[in-house]
């Protein structure tokens, strides 16, 4: 608050004032007081009510210059009015308990928001829980009843566990920290356990494995990194070469991280749509002309990394394929936030 805007919103009662000393003036000028007596009363009047609006200028500009001092320094807003103190003076109280009603309203609708949130996770979590069940029947009886038109259906259930997976990690995603272990773990096993994963649909699609230097130790969870890789491999089946698909893991250390790097040789994104692939919902030129692209995918595996500090790069070149890079770090244990 400047001195400037404190007068501004005083106009009125400076005007009155000024209104009220002239009528004074008038009256005692008329009932043959000097003009030594009128100029002393005036000079008076002057000061006392200049000290009393420096007084209350003072006392509001340092309620309000703190108020916005604390507002900066906090990164969460919403907590100002835990933290300021009540001023002296009636406005100023005022406005506090108006700041506190209202914070304690939002922080209210917050909490029963975030109860319906968990509510509607557990009521997801179990779903995905009890179809699973289905879905595991299904594979064992077209396992027991082999035919062309079994596996052709095999295939179709593959991909509803996928999305039925997609959709519990989605829930989880905002929790990672609940359900997530640090291991020691081996490079070489992760990747061959999400190949085995995947290996009906790349075997199938007539995809060529390719692995290089991936003997090395990470520190990371299984079950979260399993379920990243299956999305990238996911992706590059989806948007693979019609001929001679290639699927590429590569690893490479350093002093302070390993790099793995899976490659394909698919159709490429366009640097208009690379910079986005990770937003959420995004599907891009490559997206409309697969149906079943839902845009949730990278979207997933980007939260994911970010929760668990692993590092994720995309390079693509439109016709050439694709190029997905993982950082793990190896300087110490580096926990989700």
């Amino acid at each position: 608050m400047t001195l400037k805007e404190f007068l501004q919103d005083r106009w009125m009662f400076l005007l009155c004032q000024l209104i009220f000393m002239l009528f004074a003036g008038v009256m005692l000028r008329l009932l043959r007081v000097s003009g030594f007596a009128l100029g002393f009363l005036a000079f008076l009047y002057l000061t006392l009510t200049g000290v009393t609006l420096g007084v209350e200028f003072y006392r509001k500009k340092m309620f309000f210059d703190q108020m916005f001092q604390l507002l900066d320094q906090l990164e969460e807003k919403y907590y100002l009015s835990e933290i300021i103190e009540s001023p002296n003076f009636v406005e100023g109280q005022k406005l506090t308990q108006l700041f506190r009603s209202v914070s304690k309203s939002m922080n209210d609708t917050i909490a029963e928001y975030r109860r319906r949130n968990e509510d509607y996770s557990r009521y997801i979590e179990t779903w995905v829980h009890e179809v699973k069940t289905p879905i595991a029947s299904s594979k064992l009886i077209i396992e027991n009843h082999s035919d062309p038109v079994t596996r052709s259906l095999e295939e179709e259930i593959d991909r509803i566990d996928q999305y039925v997976e997609q959709a519990l990690f989605y829930t989880r995603s905002a929790v990672v920290e609940k359900d997530y272990v640090i291991r020691r773990c081996s490079l070489d096993q992760i990747v061959n356990q999400t190949i085995k994963n995947h290996a009906k649909t790349l075997i199938s699609r007539q995809f060529s494995i390719q692995r290089e230097n991936l003997e090395h130790i990470v520190y990371t969870d299984v079950k979260w990194i399993d379920f990243i890789l299956g999305q990238i491999v996911t992706n590059a089946v989806k948007y693979r070469n019609s001929e001679k698909p290639v699927l590429r893991f590569q690893a490479e250390a350093f002093e302070n991280q390993v790099i793995l790097t899976i490659e394909d040789n698919g159709c490429g994104i366009s640097a208009r749509d690379l910079p986005r692939i990770f937003d959420k919902g995004f599907t891009g030129d490559n997206g409309r002309q697969v149906a079943k692209s839902t845009g949730m995918g990278l979207y997933l595996v980007k939260q994911l990394c970010d929760k668990m500090n692993i590092g994720i790069q995309a390079q693509s070149q439109p016709g050439q394929g694709t190029a997905i890079t993982l950082s793990f770090p190896l300087s110490g244990f580096l926990l989700p936030e």
